[in-house]
């Protein structure tokens, strides 16, 4: 599991300048900050207590101290990792075995850092919300759409009746006949994407959950949900964040999966068995 400052960095892009000063000066000095008291990195920093304990709340701790115990489990461990390299461009003399060790690296290191975003649960909530629902809608357009075509076949095969359309007006037209005891799943990795917030925009009018897949950080979708499954803040990584972010989201829908399936599995895998010798056909 990624560490405290693998978080940290994760938070970067989108906290307010004080938080962002306490954050800075962490990543920085981790060593020196583990034996600060809140009110010694605030001097540090030109910042003020409050601002590091909302920082500290934003990542999810229960306050400042808890913050720094994660910091020094984790720059005391025997088992703390090495810094991590830069990633480089890839450029027209990036040769085949390069781009392989690349995108494999980051691939793992991302995948590695969503079981540090990912609240658990928030996954065991979109469950329950899953499994008591009356009608579930899928929105996501582009690389979010891909994962949306996942998640509907992954419902689908477990019974579940889930609606998915690449058409984002119809997601919008779906979405305002939602009712209070249906569900949303809102999966947009920027969390800023029009249609995808006017679905959800509409399904609250509704009064029905929201569950969004994003990234972590907070943004617009997020403030809409009443539960969010985040998923790394991949987009800064040499232009692939749709790789990445689509990867992350993929194995954001297969928490889901998996979980529903352990949950109900009596139920489902007379069905499951059923599905798969009725598709057998297909592969011979």
């Amino acid at each position: 599991m990624s560490g405290c400052l693998y978080l940290i960095k994760q938070f970067l892009p989108n906290l307010a300048p004080s938080e962002r000063k306490v954050a800075d000066f962490l990543l920085a000095n981790p060593t020196q900050a583990v034996s600060m008291g809140v009110q010694d990195v605030a001097k540090a920093t030109g910042s003020s207590a409050a601002a590091c304990i909302r920082f500290a709340s934003r990542l999810g701790f229960a306050g400042y101290t808890e913050l720094r115990m994660a910091l020094a489990k984790e720059v005391f461990s025997s088992e703390r990792v090495a810094e991590e390299q830069k990633i480089r461009e890839v450029t027209e003399k990036t040769s085949a075995g390069e781009l392989v060790h690349l995108v494999v690296g980051s691939t793992c290191e991302s995948l590695r850092g969503l079981e540090s975003v990912i609240d658990p649960k928030a996954v065991e909530a979109s469950v329950e919300a899953i499994l008591h629902a009356s009608h579930l809608l899928i929105s996501g357009v582009g690389a979010s759409g891909v994962v949306g075509i996942d998640l509907q076949q992954k419902l689908a095969r477990l019974g579940l009746k889930a609606v998915f359309t690449a058409d984002s007006d119809m997601q919008i037209v779906e979405a305002c006949a939602l009712h209070k005891q249906d569900v949303l799943i809102a999966i947009s990795y920027s969390g800023e994407t029009s249609s995808v917030l006017k679905v959800a925009r509409e399904a609250k009018k509704n009064e029905t959950t929201v569950i969004a897949i994003t990234r972590i950080g907070g943004n617009s979708l997020t403030k809409l949900a009443d539960i969010t499954l985040n998923v790394v803040n991949s987009e800064s990584l040499f232009r692939e964040g749709a790789t990445l972010s689509r990867l992350g989201q993929l194995l954001v829908v297969d928490f889901i999966y998996t979980m529903i399936l352990a949950r109900c599995q009596k139920q489902i895998e007379p069905l499951l068995k059923r599905s798969w010798e009725a598709v057998a056909h297909v592969s011979g």
